[in-house]
């Protein structure tokens, strides 16, 4: 595919930068701890998730809430964690919606990339959403819907951020379609339906396609640390419910773009999800849609919340990011 401006709406971006030493042998501990096996195999899988779920979602840890305001409350039966700077007022607020294929919850890994989000400064809101296979898109995408309007209420004039990595950038980009489209869906008591604008999506590494149907996924699964096709195609299942996991609700490949936010999508070369972003980019060249990519070839699956040189380097980047978006929605 031709990298750089493809089109007035959509821009990609190549860092050309080669894996640091370290990440290399990080790469290389991650294959010999055998991190993909979570998902080899559908029976695998399930036992890999039922583990998984009963150890339950990792906490901020206690130097996070030493430098952060961090609480936890509970919103249609799900926890929620905002984590705020202590000191500053924040500029942004962001809902992140962390990944694990639908099954798996919260780790350290993604409070590593809150804590970075945080420090912008920013306000970070943390679902830990329910999960497949006791839950389905169905029950837990209104659910979702409606915090991000309640967020939105909240303060009006600080413009919200909805970011995601792996299947959480999905959800990100299903509920950026799902409140332009259906409003009305989101009822609170005094019927009001304005807050703060949506000011941008940023999707990390996102599964857009739960069929991994594009011939090239095959050929990458060799390269790819983490993921593997079959347990993952199971997961999309389970997460779909009665839906086929091709449908758009499922796999925002194929949403209709028109409408949406600003999109900013960051992808690796060695990440079996990569495919189904060339698909959506290609779409994005005949859609009234700003989608910028972001590609780094040499880095793998959320390579943005691990303890890496290049996991920090974006983790600022992401923050900047938050900032630019929420200073852009408030100046239009």
């Amino acid at each position: 595919m031709l990298r750089g401006q493809l089109s007035g709406v959509l821009q990609w971006t190549n860092d050309r930068l080669s894996a640091t030493p370290w990440t290399r042998v990080y790469i290389a501990c991650m294959r010999l701890a055998r991190d993909k096996a979570a998902f080899q195999g559908s029976t695998h899988t399930l036992r890999v998730t039922r583990e998984r779920q009963a150890e339950g979602d990792a906490s901020p840890g206690r130097a996070a809430r030493l430098r952060y305001a961090i609480t936890s409350t509970e919103f249609q039966g799900m926890t929620l964690w905002r984590v705020r700077p202590r000191r500053r007022l924040p500029v942004a607020r962001v809902v992140y919606l962390h990944g694990g294929g639908y099954v798996h919850p919260l780790t350290k890994d993604y409070w590593r990339l809150v804590r970075a989000l945080a420090a912008a400064p920013t306000e970070v809101i943390v679902p830990a959403y329910p999960l497949a296979p006791g839950a389905t898109v169905d029950e837990v995408l209104p659910r979702l819907a409606r915090l991000v309007h309640e967020t939105s209420m909240r303060s009006p004039t600080l413009p919200l951020v909805l970011m995601g990595d792996s299947a959480g950038g999905a959800l990100a980009l299903q509920l950026a379609r799902r409140l332009g489209d259906q409003p009305d869906r989101v009822d609170l008591p005094d019927g009001s339906r304005r807050g703060a604008p949506i000011a941008g999506v940023v999707a990390l590494c996102p599964w857009l396609d739960a069929t991994l149907d594009q011939d090239e996924v095959s050929e990458l699964e060799a390269t790819d640390p983490m993921l593997a096709e079959s347990g993952l195609r199971a997961a999309g299942r389970w997460w779909a419910g009665p839906h086929d996991p091709s449908e758009p609700v499922i796999s925002p490949v194929h949403m209709a773009l028109e409408g949406l936010p600003p999109v900013d999508l960051f992808i690796g070369d060695r990440d079996i999800l990569r495919p189904a972003v060339d698909e959506l980019a290609e779409r994005a060249r005949h859609s009234p849609v700003e989608l910028a990519v972001h590609e780094s070839p040499a880095m793998f699956h959320v390579w943005m919340t691990r303890f890496i040189p290049e996991g920090r380097r974006t983790r600022r980047t992401l923050a900047r990011l938050a900032r630019e978006r929420s200073r852009a929605a408030a100046e239009s």
